[in-house]
């Protein structure tokens, strides 16, 4: 019972784990993340990918139109062998930027924080490095 306790005391820190920024190398475009990484973002997506990378043109605002381009793109992101940390622009009449985080888990990358489309793993255990 009282490991139970415990394990449930430390959840909330072992979640907020953030990138080690010591040892975090910049991310100059899209191209530097891994296929899985790409594949939350939506950047696979047909007929438009749902992302754009730095610098790539991007829509704005909230008129949808065919063909246009997507409605969030990358900022910024650094990384490290096992965490990877983005700022995403969103479009729209809300126009604002989030922090997006992904941790490599023995499942593979998964999102860890940030309330951007794809699926969040909160359970500590799912976080542990792989074997």
């Amino acid at each position: 019972m009282r490991a139970a306790v415990l394990l449930f005391a430390l959840l909330p820190a072992l979640q907020a784990q953030a990138c080690n920024a010591d040892a975090a190398r910049p991310i100059v475009s899209l191209s530097d993340l891994p296929k899985d990484v790409l594949s939350l973002l939506g950047r696979f997506e047909k007929p438009q990918p749902a992302i754009a990378d730095i610098g790539e043109k991007f829509n704005a605002s909230d008129v949808i139109y065919a063909n246009s381009p997507p409605h969030r793109r990358l900022v910024s992101g650094v990384a490290t062998k096992d965490c990877i940390e983005l700022k995403v622009e969103f479009g729209g009449i809300a126009h604002y930027t989030e922090q997006i985080e992904f941790q490599d888990t023995w499942r593979g990358w998964a999102k860890t924080k940030g309330g951007y489309d794809t699926y969040v793993i909160k359970p500590a255990l799912v976080l542990a490095p792989r074997p």
